[in-house]
This record gives C-alpha cells, sequence and structure tokens, in this order.
C-alpha cells in the first residue's frame, strides 16, 4: 500500500511540475519600428512566418561573430515562410548601423531601436540576443548570446513543416 501511494504521489508531483514547467506558447511582446527604409514594422509582419527576432549592435564583438551565421540562415531559407527581423540596440549611432547593414548586405530587415524601447520591452539585458517565433506570432525560444545553429535549424525545419 505504501507503495502505491508513494507511486501516486510521485504521479501527482510529475504532473503539477510538467503544467507548470510546460512552455505555453504566448504571443510575442507588441513592437513597432520603421525599418532602415522607413517602412513600419510590427507584431503583423510575425503572422504566417516563422521569425528570429535578433537585438545586435555593430560594435558587439559576439554580434559581430553570430552575424555571417544569421546571414546564412536567411539565405538558406529564401523563399520559406522564414524571416530574420535585426533590431539593433542603440549603443552605436544609426549611420553605423546603416553602414554596417550595407556593407554586408544584410538580406533582411533591419530596424533601429533609438530609445532603447523595444530592447527594453522584450527584456534584453545582452547582446546578441534572439527570440524564435512561430507562424502565429507565439515566442517559443530565447536565445542569450549566439544559438546553436544545428538546432535552431531544426527547430525552424519543424515548424514550418507545421
Amino acid at each position: 500500500m505504501k507503495k502505491l501511494l508513494t507511486i501516486a504521489a510521485a504521479l501527482v508531483v510529475a504532473v503539477l511540475l510538467g503544467l507548470v514547467l510546460w512552455p505555453k506558447n504566448e504571443p510575442v511582446q507588441a513592437f513597432s519600428l520603421p525599418d532602415l527604409n522607413g517602412q513600419v514594422v510590427n507584431n503583423d509582419n510575425l503572422q504566417g512566418k516563422v521569425t528570429l527576432i535578433n537585438f545586435w549592435y555593430p560594435s558587439c564583438p559576439g554580434c559581430v561573430s553570430e552575424m555571417p551565421k544569421i546571414i546564412k540562415t536567411a539565405h538558406d531559407y529564401e523563399g520559406k515562410d522564414f524571416q530574420v527581423i535585426a533590431i539593433s540596440l542603440p549603443y552605436d549611432p544609426i549611420e553605423s548601423v546603416r553602414n554596417y547593414a550595407a556593407d554586408r548586405k544584410l538580406p533582411f530587415t533591419v530596424m533601429y531601436d533609438a530609445d532603447g524601447k523595444t530592447g527594453k520591452d522584450f527584456g534584453v539585458q545582452v547582446a546578441p540576443t534572439s527570440f524564435f517565433i512561430n507562424k502565429k506570432g507565439e515566442l517559443l525560444k530565447t536565445f542569450v548570446g549566439e544559438p546553436d545553429f544545428g538546432e535552431l535549424y531544426k527547430a525552424i525545419d519543424q515548424e514550418l513543416a507545421k
């Protein structure tokens, strides 16, 4: 009898932990910023596309290190329902962001968070930080620092298959 009660108690604890710790796909933080061409980008642009929102800035060593991989990811998923949105934090002037994007021919939307509000609203504390979002605009995963791109590709493939 004690054994049965112990097993039942363990199952109850496991179920409760599962409910508490199971990731909930909540809508991504609301945002609205103009891109470098003056076009406003907001949560509406997330609908129907798997999205990686990357917070970065040109003088950030980790950001510069991961950027070629993000560019490659954008190219590898070109023509599919995947997009990268890069939001530069305001540690460098917008001219540096424009030059960086032009020099490297960034193949995705680039925005400048002039007042830092969007980064703060997303809870960004260090750069780079990226947010992986499904086609419904729901946050699936946050990457602080450079993501494991092998795992990211698997996650993108899984979401695109849905």
